[in-house]
């Protein structure tokens, strides 16, 4: 199994008034990790041919993130369905790999002019299968 990697380090903006990250900036960093696996299923990440919808996405905290702590956020798949998969990052910190967050979001194929799914292609699905998690893809 192959994961993408993003690193990023804390922002002050992205604290909160007990000195911690913000819950929901954790879904921020979810989704700047998962750019990189946006450009494997389309390599222009032309918004005008835009083919993903966001359907759900969730978040556990582990532990807590500070200012200038440095980060690594793990992408990989957890499940391809017909139309849709799902996406699981862990969040650690850089040095030490201790746990802070795990976090899911299902994307579904999606047609913008038609509004509605539609199936993975084959060519995605070969992306999302390279990064499965799973031995036994639905």
């Amino acid at each position: 199994m192959n994961k993408l990697w993003t690193k990023l380090q804390v922002r002050f903006n992205e604290c909160d008034g007990l000195g911690h990250v913000n819950n929901a900036v954790y879904y921020t960093y979810m989704e700047a990790a998962r750019t990189e696996l946006f450009e494997m299923l389309d390599p222009d990440l032309d918004l005008k041919q835009w083919k993903l919808i966001l359907a759900s996405t969730s978040c556990e905290y582990k532990s807590q993130a500070t200012f200038a702590q440095w980060l690594k956020i793990s992408t990989a798949v957890e499940k391809i369905g017909n139309k849709s998969f799902t996406v699981i990052h862990h969040i650690l910190d850089r040095d030490t790999e201790e746990l802070i967050a795990v976090g899911r979001a299902v994307l579904v194929h999606y047609d913008y002019r038609e509004q509605k799914s539609i199936p993975l292609t084959e060519p995605m699905r070969k992306v999302l299968e390279s990064l499965s998690i799973r031995d036994d893809v639905e």
